[in-house]
This record gives C-alpha cells, sequence and structure tokens, in this order.
C-alpha cells in the first residue's frame, strides 16, 4: 500500500478512535503512554543514518570535482529562495484576508510558560536559549564526540564529523577503498533501516495522532476563532498547491511534475505534522527521496541533511503570520506595511536557527519578530504555546516537504536520477 495513504488512514483512525473513546481516561492514559514510546521509533535510528550515509555520500561525491560543492550551495540556494518567497507570500496574503490571533485563550503549560519568563522580554529569553543552544551544537568544542552524544535535537554536530570523515576516507588510493567500501555498506545499511522503520511508523502516526487531536480538544484555544482557523486554512491550501508546486517548477525548469513529486512526500510530511517533529519524521523522508523520488543515494545522504537544518520556509511563513495576528489582535489595527515587511525579513532571518529549538520553532521566529518591532503581545503568548501542535505542525509539514523538493531540485540540476522500482511505496 502506498505510504502515504498508510500514514493518513492511520492518522483518521487516530482521530477516530479518540472522538469515540475520548471521554475514557483509561484510553487517554494508554493512547499517551504508548505515544511517548513509539514517537521514540523514527528518532531512534535518525543520528547515526545521518552519520554514516552523509560520511559515506560525502566520500563518493568528492571523487568528482566540485560535486560537494555544488550539493551545499544549490541547497543553500533553495533554503533561501523557498523561505523568501514564502514569508512574502505569507505577508501578502495576510493582507488580503487578515484575522486576529485568538488571544482571550490561555492554557495551564502557557501561563506557566509566561511566569518563567516575566523577569524578561521574549526576545530577551529566546536570545538566551538560543546562545545556550549554539554552545551545545558546538562542532568544535574541546571534546567533538561528547558533544556529539549530547546532541538530542541538532544535526549540527553529526554533519560535522560526517563532513570530515567523508572526506578522510575519500578513495583516492587503493588503501583507502576498504575504509570507503565499509562506511558505503554501513551506509547502505542504514537506509535499509530507514526503509523498515518507515514500513511501521504508522503505527506511530495512529498514537501520536490520537493525542495530537486529544491536544488540541483539551486546550480549546484552536476553537476560539474560527477567522483564524479560516486564514490558515485559505493560506495554507493556497501554499500547498500554488506556491510551492510553482517555486519547484520554476527551479527545474519544469522538468518535473511537482504535483507528483508532493504526493510522494507526504508521507513524511505527516509524520512531521502530527508528531511536530521533524527528526522523527526523517526516515520515512529518507525512504521518500531514494525510493519514491528516485534520488541517487549519494545526494540524497548529502543535501537531505543539510535542508533539515536550513530549509525553514513552513517555520518562517507560519512566524509572519502568527506574528502579524497577534499585532493585530493587541492593538486592533491592521499592522503598517511597514512592521509586516520588517516582521517578515526577521522570520526568514532568524529561521535559519529555529532548528536549534526543535518544537518551537515557530514560537522562536515570532518572538524574534515582535522584539524586533517592539510589540507588547505577551497576553497572547499563552495561546500561541497553547496552539503550538496546530501551527508548529503546519510549518514542520512545510519545511519538511520543501527539504524533500529541495533534493529533488539538487538532484535534477546534477542528473542525479535513478530508476523509481517501487514509486509511491516503501
Amino acid at each position: 500500500m502506498k505510504t502515504w495513504l498508510t500514514y493518513l488512514a492511520a492518522a483518521a483512525m487516530g482521530l477516530a478512535f479518540q472522538v469515540t473513546f475520548k471521554e475514557s481516561s483509561f484510553f487517554y492514559s494508554s493512547v499517551n503512554f504508548m505515544a511517548s514510546i513509539v514517537s521514540k521509533m523514527g528518532v531512534f535510528i535518525v543520528f547515526p543514518l545521518v552519520f554514516f550515509a552523509m560520511t559515506a555520500g560525502t566520500s563518493s561525491l568528492a571523487r568528482k570535482k566540485g560535486g560537494n560543492g555544488f550539493v551545499w550551495l544549490s541547497s543553500f540556494f533553495w533554503s533561501l529562495l523557498t523561505t523568501v518567497v514564502m514569508t512574502v507570500s505569507a505577508a501578502l496574503l495576510f493582507r488580503l484576508v487578515p484575522a486576529a490571533f485568538p488571544i482571550e485563550q490561555s492554557t495551564a503549560s502557557g501561563a506557566t510558560a509566561i511566569s518563567a519568563m516575566q523577569d524578561s522580554s521574549l526576545f530577551n529569553a529566546f536570545s538566551e536559549l538560543t546562545s545556550s543552544r549554539l554552545v551545545l551544537a558546538n562542532p568544535l568544542s574541546t571534546n567533538a564526540f561528547l558533544n556529539l552524544v549530547k546532541s538530542s535535537d541538532s544535526l549540527l554536530p553529526v554533519m560535522f564529523l560526517a563532513l570530515v570523515m567523508g572526506y578522510a576516507t575519500r578513495p583516492t588510493s587503493e588503501v583507502m577503498r576498504p575504509a570507503y567500501q565499509v562506511l558505503n555498506s554501513m551506509s547502505e545499511a542504514m537506509f535499509r533501516l530507514a526503509r523498515q522503520t518507515a514500513r511501521v511508523l504508522w503505527i506511530a502516526v495512529f498514537f501520536i495522532a490520537g493525542t495530537w487531536f486529544e491536544t488540541l480538544w483539551l486546550n480549546g484555544t484552536v476553537f476560539a476563532s474560527w477567522r483564524f482557523i479560516t486564514m490558515l486554512c485559505i493560506i495554507g491550501f493556497g501554499t500547498f498547491l500554488i506556491v510551492v508546486p510553482l517555486i519547484y517548477a520554476i527551479a527545474t525548469g519544469f522538468k518535473r511534475n511537482p504535483y507528483r513529486q508532493i504526493i510522494r512526500l507526504l508521507s513524511a510530511a505527516t509524520a512531521a505534522f502530527f508528531s511536530v517533529n521533524n527528526l522523527f519524521a526523517l526516515p520515512a523522508l529518507y525512504t521518500d527521496c531514494r525510493i519514491n523520488l528516485g534520488i541517487r543515494k549519494n545526494v540524497v545522504s548529502t543535501s537531505l541533511p543539510i535542508h533539515n537544518v536550513l530549509t525553514k520556509g513552513g517555520s518562517a511563513m507560519m512566524g509572519t503570520l502568527c506574528s502579524c495576528a497577534l499585532v493585530l489582535a493587541a492593538s486592533g489595527t491592521m499592522p503598517s506595511a511597514t512592521q509586516t515587511i520588517t516582521i517578515a525579513l526577521a522570520c526568514t532571518a532568524v529561521s535559519f536557527a529555529s532548528s536549534l529549538h526543535a518544537g518551537y520553532e515557530v514560537l522562536f521566529c515570532a518572538s524574534c519578530a515582535l522584539g524586533l518591532i517592539g510589540a507588547d503581545v505577551s497576553n497572547g503568548t499563552a495561546s500561541l504555546i497553547g496552539m503550538l501542535p496546530l501551527v508548529n505542525g503546519i510549518a514542520l509539514l512545510f519545511d519538511t516537504m520543501l527539504s524533500g523538493l529541495g533534493t529533488s531540485f539538487t538532484a535534477c540540476n546534477l542528473n542525479a536520477d535513478c530508476n523509481i522500482v517501487e514509486e509511491d511505496t516503501v
């Protein structure tokens, strides 16, 4: 069965079970317990997968002069292009269909988070958080291997070590060929493990989707403003159906059908949406890119981790929308053109560091943008935290999809396509 159908069906089953047994405390506690266990299924193999795959891919591309350089440059270009276009599109669409953020509601978790930051502004709090995360993810620390173990939600230390090892094991002489062959075999083994994980990840999606729907239902913030949710639906579907396909089609010179590529990435996007964790969706995304999109292993291995860290067009877009909606709710007036542009540019800039704030990408972008324009919307921050399962899920859905399309963009320009043996299935 096609993976995207399996994942969507699992999510629908999670909703159906939640609606049917929502009054049962036993069901709620059981689903939460299972979700906490199965959510680690996808993340369990991510770091060894990225390390061995990127090491072998870097070593393979290093045999061809300029191969790695083109992968990195094309990845940077795609990340910058998509982030700018999506934030500008979000700002323009917000001015066409504006809606205030529902700041009347709050949650216990949101109130706790606000009280924890009461002595400093949101911008300063997140600046401090950024500094601590950057120290933690610094790949040039005294003990790089200790830092690799400490890294729980950032791929930067893993990518740095993989890059160094990849260049060190280039098969430039006979003595290095055994080392390269071992790494290539380990890379193939990790891809096989990722494929097997993707086959059963729908089980995790079922439990995680159940807790996702339950969280929104108990929180209640999502029902506070039908205008805001309607705006999210209009802009989200417009971006999904028009903006993203158009960017991909123009970037590839209309050599690929963008809608076919997007459909083949829906399984990983669905996993990212409900888990609100792009690392959880990575095994499915690796499998989708290599099998469903038919991209050579060395290009997937090197390009995809870069996109996972840098391609944050979805987070920047949702940060722009939430920031503008919070300003509208707090002031009662539409943010000026200057404020809108400033918010869009700020979200574009800080989105490249949002991967260091896993699970809070949208909150990080919005907080930095609002701090930059000096907007006081502290009353709405609790609601934003309460709505993170929805808004951050949408952001990571687009981030995951753009990462896969960016890898396809790089492969298209490198002529790194291979035959698709099993389309849309693993």
